[in-house]
């Protein structure tokens, strides 16, 4: 679950809501450990981007969907 403008959101919601805008969902496993359990992280990729802390699919759904309130 995912918190967009004080609504939650399921994973898939956001998924289909990214690739509509063009975005690429990838699912990597990013275990440092051999003996660890596996560990994934899910990426929104968009021109060639490669897959780092500031393109996770959390942070480019908050960019994306997040509106700020008009000024008054």
């Amino acid at each position: 679950m995912i918190k967009i403008n004080n609504y939650w959101y399921s994973y898939n919601e956001v998924k289909e809501a990214l690739e509509k805008k063009g975005y690429y969902i990838v699912t990597l496993e990013v275990s440092s450990e051999k003996r660890d359990y596996p560990k994934y992280e899910t990426y929104a990729l968009k021109d060639g981007k490669e897959p780092s802390p500031l393109n996770t699919m959390q942070s480019v759904a908050l960019k994306e969907f997040h509106k700020k309130p008009a000024l008054v």
